[in-house]
């Protein structure tokens, strides 16, 4: 008997269709109802006890019908599925990239493998550019930067299943994904920087975590103002990694968003002496953290955890302020932006932001870098009036 699905009826329903005069042999044809699916029957090589597909949905039902027949053809002629080579790659990079990293992979990844199943491509031979095309384009419902982001991890599992011989086209190389439109920083004005760090130090309403610290949580914030270090950085901030220099304190640290190396680059930022004074005397959130309340190591690493918080926070804190769009990044934003309005150079901005390249500064600060000029022309302009006075 060839695989099938039908519909496994409920009590109530099946009095239903006796009293619509079905008989019960026919019971299993009707359709018009939201009872459980079930599926029986055999494959190629395969028989398949009856069983629940866990499903309600009909047409998902018969994707997975077609999903377990093509699965048991024989892969010598139709080469390995999608979904084995999906798991054979993630599970060679589970050790090369971050943990944070492989979860999106996995979920664009697997949302690739459904959208093909839906067009009943279940090897991945059966792949091509158009499907590829199609599944950016119509496939993911997100925004053109987030698109053209999972674009480009499609395009290396595409190159790392021709590199293996999983398919004999280069797909990758053909494949256009959508430009990535960086949005421009968006920085807090002076005062809106005031309102966010005193409203930080007023929460209050918790017993545990950022409510319950709230000085604390405004030299987080603080920190983040003055180093443009990430909300994740800044919370892993370990104290004994500062040094004292001539003028300002220099911590280095090993940043959470960097590429993928066999060793870790290291970066450096500076602390105000009254900064790096008021956090080491403040209330510590743990015994070796100042602002780590769980675990920042391992695989019990709940960094991410912890800056959701600090966005919720934020966002709570703007709104009884008035600060709209207040949220961790805009103070990496605001320090940026302030620096390039002093005279720093974008190199320096560059390397105080860890950006891979002065490119990437560029793309998000453009708008300030004529602001600066201006200023350095000003200052130029009355140096001149100096020298002629003189």
């Amino acid at each position: 008997m060839p695989l099938s699905i039908y519909r496994y009826h409920n009590k109530e329903c099946k009095e239903k269709l006796l009293k619509l005069g079905l008989p019960v042999s026919a019971h299993s044809e009707y359709n018009d109802c939201n009872c459980m699916i079930w599926i029986k029957g055999m494959t190629d090589n395969t028989v398949m006890p009856r069983q629940t597909t866990h499903l309600r949905d009909w047409k998902a039902a018969q994707a997975l019908l077609r999903s377990e027949d093509s699965a048991s053809k024989d892969t010598a002629v139709h080469g390995p599925t999608l979904e084995d080579c999906i798991t054979k790659y993630l599970d060679s990079r589970k050790n090369q990239i971050g943990k944070k990293a492989h979860g999106q992979f996995r979920l664009v990844l697997g949302r690739l493998k459904e959208y093909a199943s839906q067009q009943n491509k279940m090897f991945i031979r059966e792949l091509d550019v158009d499907l590829c095309e199609d599944f950016i384009t119509y496939g993911l419902v997100m925004v053109e930067n987030s698109k053209a982001t999972s674009a480009a991890k499609i395009r290396c599992f595409l190159k790392e299943a021709f590199r293996r011989k999983w398919i004999t086209e280069p797909l990758a190389i053909n494949i256009k994904a959508p430009t990535a439109v960086y949005e421009p920083g968006n920085p807090f004005e002076k005062k809106e920087v005031e309102l966010i760090l005193t409203g930080a130090e007023a929460i209050s309403g918790g017993v545990s975590a950022y409510a319950k610290f709230p000085k604390t949580f405004r030299l987080l914030l603080e920190l983040m103002n003055e180093t443009g270090l990430r909300c994740g950085d800044a919370i892993r901030y370990n104290p004994l990694k500062c040094e004292k220099s001539d003028l300002l304190w220099i911590y280095t640290y090993i940043p959470q968003k960097t590429r993928r190396t066999k060793q870790p680059k290291p970066a450096d930022v500076y602390l105000t002496e009254r900064l790096k004074l008021a956090i080491d005397n403040s209330e510590w959130m743990s015994r070796n953290l100042p602002f780590a309340y769980l675990s920042v190591s391992g695989k019990d690493d709940k960094t991410s955890y912890m800056a959701n918080e600090v966005y919720e926070r934020m966002k709570s804190v703007g709104a009884k302020c008035g600060v709209d769009d207040c949220r961790p990044h805009r103070l990496r934003d605001t320090f940026a932006v302030r620096a390039l309005l002093n005279g720093l150079s974008l190199d320096d901005v560059s390397k105080l932001l860890n950006h891979s390249s002065i490119s990437v500064t560029e793309k998000h600060y453009a708008a300030w870098v004529s602001g600066r000029k201006k200023r350095l022309e000003r200052l130029l302009f009355q140096s001149f009036i100096d020298s002629q006075g003189n």
